[in-house]
């Protein structure tokens, strides 16, 4: 843009100073008015004139080409001032320079690349390695009598069922027995007859009867299983583990024993069977059943917190009845019976007799009472005095019998004790 502005300005006076010698020339020539006597001069003056001429338009054609070659594109100013660049402005990027052009080396040799070899896939969901089933080995199933923490008055004896599993791979039979191995001994002896036959996967029940330590306290005695060879075994991956009675000893007042939480620890039988399973199963009562409930629907329909023994007769027209036999107890002056008898909740065509039989040594069983029970939302509490009976091991029966018909006889011992004040 500098260099333009330059010519411009030149051509401009180069132009400035033809005219002005043009005019000179023109004022030293001869007035044409002037009449010329001299026809060589007039002649010569004519040449000059001519040449004159001739060379300004040969030098206006000259400046014109050069002002040609260095005019501005179009729509760009012709006169741009120049500016200084400041300190903070850009420089104008310097000319690039072509690269010197560098001699080729030789290329480096191709790298081998291996071949890729999928990964051997590892499995999300290893099946663990199969654990060896011991040939002897005990499970825990159910503690059929005495839960643990049963509250027992001291000196007071008691069935402990335990209901057990052989969960091993040999077979149990009348060689092995049961020892007691730690804890509170709460029988006369330390090892016990098996007298069973019990298949690998099978249960079976197994009952001791034990005696309550006079002292008030909580006693557990634990034991095992022994098989032929004297080896005791019991629960666990290592068949060590012990099965165990668990009580609670208490002052000799108040229930000294309950008919409902020892329901198992007695014999049950029907009219259409010699012996009834304990705890029985509601969906099998052709041949009656029992059941411990701990907490039972009275025939009002609400919800006892006592605990309740609930017997089902057999479902015969008449003549039908369930019982219980009962391991000995003994019965100090003083001691009552108790008991609420009713139907069951919600069985509304309950009619039903109860009674309650005793025995003394191996004498026959002797009726206390009987009692007759409708569906009424009603219940008869019953208090029985066993005083007579006091000094003896006394066995209890506990019978119902259906009374009329046999549609849903299903009856509730709520709370059947021994009590003793």
């Amino acid at each position: 843009m500098k260099r333009k502005f330059i010519l411009n300005k030149w051509i401009l006076t180069a132009t400035v100073i033809v005219l002005s010698v043009i005019a000179f020339t023109a004022c030293n020539l001869p007035s044409l008015n002037k009449p010329v006597e001299d026809p060589i001069e007039l002649a010569k003056q004519t040449l000059v004139f001519q040449q004159t001429q001739e060379h300004f338009q040969t030098l206006v054609a000259q400046l014109t080409e050069i002002a040609a070659e260095v005019s501005p594109e179009p729509n760009q100013p012709t006169d741009v001032p120049v500016t200084e660049l400041s300190p903070t402005q850009s420089q104008p990027e310097p000319t690039a320079v072509p690269p010197t052009a560098i001699p080729p080396t030789a290329a480096p040799p191709t790298a081998i690349i291996p071949t890729a070899v999928p990964a051997t896939a590892i499995p999300t969901n290893i099946p663990p390695t199969a654990t060896p089933v011991p040939c002897y080995q005990v499970g825990f199933v159910a503690d059929v009598t005495i839960p643990d923490g049963t509250k027992i008055p001291g000196g007071n004896t008691f069935t402990k069922t335990w209901r057990l599993k052989n969960t091993g791979s040999c077979t149990w039979d009348e060689r092995f027995d049961i020892a007691f191995v730690k804890g509170a001994q709460l029988t006369s002896f330390t090892i016990y007859d098996f007298r069973k036959v019990v298949k690998p996967g099978e249960t079976v029940d197994i009952s001791i009867e034990m005696t309550a330590p006079t002292s008030n306290g909580v006693y557990t005695s634990e034991w095992l299983m022994v098989n032929a060879n004297g080896e005791r075994f019991g629960s666990g991956p290592k068949s060590t583990g012990t099965f165990w009675a668990k009580i609670e000893v208490v002052d000799g007042k108040g229930a000294v024993y309950n008919f409902a939480t020892n329901a198992c620890s007695a014999e049950w039988s029907s009219d259409l069977n010699g012996k009834l399973p304990c705890p029985g199963d509601r969906k099998k009562a052709s041949q009656g059943f029992v059941i411990y409930e701990e907490n039972p629907i009275r025939e009002d329909g609400g919800k006892e917190n006592e605990p309740g023994l609930i017997t089902r007769p057999s479902p015969t027209v008449s003549g039908g009845y369930i019982q219980g036999i009962y391991p000995t107890i003994d019965i100090k002056a003083g001691d009552q019976f108790k008991a609420l008898i009713q139907c069951e909740g919600g069985a509304s065509n309950c009619s039903l007799k109860f009674e309650l039989y005793y025995k003394i040594g191996d004498g026959k069983f002797i009726e206390i009472g009987e009692w007759i029970e409708v569906y009424d939302n009603a219940w008869n509490p019953i208090t029985i005095d066993l005083s007579a009976l006091a000094g003896n091991k006394v066995t209890f029966a506990l019978v119902v019998w259906n009374y009329g018909t046999a549609d849903d006889n299903i009856g509730l011992w709520l709370d059947p004790i021994i009590y003793r004040p």
